[in-house]
């Protein structure tokens, strides 16, 4: 039995179902981070940033992502550089295990 409330449970299932689709692109690039940009339950949908190093010789980005909960589908949204000296900043908790 769960104690979590039914909306937390809802958001902590739709994340792990995200995360299982985010697993494929970065296991093999660690560290990576996960910034939750914005959660609309209703839609069953996360928009967020993965910033991580996807090819040796090459710098940091930034990639947008929208999973799609209802559909189970995660959508590439464009990236951008991120700085090496920003790294620093990100929060420990957002760090990918």
């Amino acid at each position: 039995m769960s104690t979590l409330s039914p909306q937390v449970a809802e958001l902590k299932d739709l994340r792990d179902r995200r995360d299982a689709k985010l697993y494929p692109i970065v296991r093999d690039f660690k560290p990576a981070w996960i910034l939750d940009v914005s959660v609309n339950a209703q839609r069953q949908e996360l928009v967020f940033d993965l910033i991580y190093r996807p090819y040796a010789g090459r710098g940091w980005i930034k990639r947008r992502y929208r999973y799609d909960g209802e559909v189970d589908v995660l959508h590439y949204n464009g990236e951008l550089e991120f700085l090496e000296s920003e790294l620093a900043q990100l929060p420990e908790t957002a760090m990918i295990k």
